[in-house]
C-alpha cells in the first residue's frame, strides 16, 4: 500500500526529462560560445603579436639602403658578442602573398644576393590590404609630398619623422596605427 503509483512515477519522470534537456541545452551553448571566445581571444594575440613586431621593426629602422629597394633594414639583431656570422642588421619588408596573409620576409645578411631566398613568416592572416605612409614634419606650407619625394631620391635612405600603417582584415576591419620613428616628437608646437 506504500509506494508510488505509475502515474507519480510517469510525471516524475517527465519532470526530470525536462529538467535534463535544459540543462543540455545550457551546457552546449556554453561549450559553443566557450570556443568562440578562445578562437577570438586567439586571433586578439594573432592582431597584437603581429602589431608589436611590426613595431619592433619599424621603431629600429637604420638609414642605410638595400640592393632591392623595397626592404628597409632594421638594428637591433640579436647577436650576442657576434657569435653568429652576421651582423644585428636585418633587411625586412612586409607583404601580402594569395593566401591573404601578411608574411614578413627578411634575410639572414644585409647585403643580400639573387642567390638568397628570403626568410618568410606569416604574422597575420585575413589581411586585404596593407599601406605605409611617411610622416614627415616640415615647415609650415611646405608641399609633403615634394618632402617624402626628396627623401625617396637621396643617397641614403632617410627616416621620416613617422609612419602610418593601415591595416584591412577581414576579422577586425580597418586598423590605423601612427609610429613615432628615431624619438620623433608630434607634439603641437608652443606659441
Amino acid at each position: 500500500m506504500r509506494g508510488f503509483t505509475l502515474v507519480e512515477v510517469l510525471v516524475a519522470m517527465v519532470v526530470f526529462a525536462i529538467i535534463g534537456l535544459a540543462s543540455a541545452a545550457v551546457v552546449n551553448t556554453m561549450m559553443r560560445t566557450n570556443e568562440q571566445s578562445a578562437e577570438a581571444r586567439e586571433q586578439l594575440a594573432e592582431l597584437q603579436q603581429a602589431m608589436f613586431l611590426l613595431e619592433q621593426d619599424l621603431r629600429q629602422a637604420v638609414s642605410r639602403r638595400t640592393p632591392e629597394g623595397d626592404y628597409y633594414v632594421r638594428a637591433g639583431w640579436f647577436n650576442p658578442g657576434n657569435l653568429l656570422p652576421r651582423s644585428e642588421l636585418q633587411p625586412v619588408r612586409y607583404q601580402i602573398d594569395d593566401q591573404k596573409n601578411l608574411v614578413r620576409q627578411h634575410y639572414i645578411y644585409v647585403d643580400m644576393s639573387a642567390s638568397q631566398e628570403p626568410v618568410e613568416r606569416v604574422i597575420l592572416k585575413g589581411v586585404t590590404s596593407f599601406q605605409v605612409e611617411p610622416i614627415i614634419k616640415g615647415e609650415e606650407g611646405q608641399d609633403r609630398a615634394s618632402m617624402a619625394a626628396e627623401i625617396e631620391d637621396s643617397e641614403s635612405m632617410a627616416i621620416p619623422d613617422g609612419l602610418e600603417v593601415t591595416l584591412e582584415t577581414e576579422r577586425w576591419g580597418t586598423i590605423v596605427r601612427v609610429f613615432v620613428l628615431n624619438g620623433g616628437d608630434f607634439s603641437e608646437p608652443e606659441i
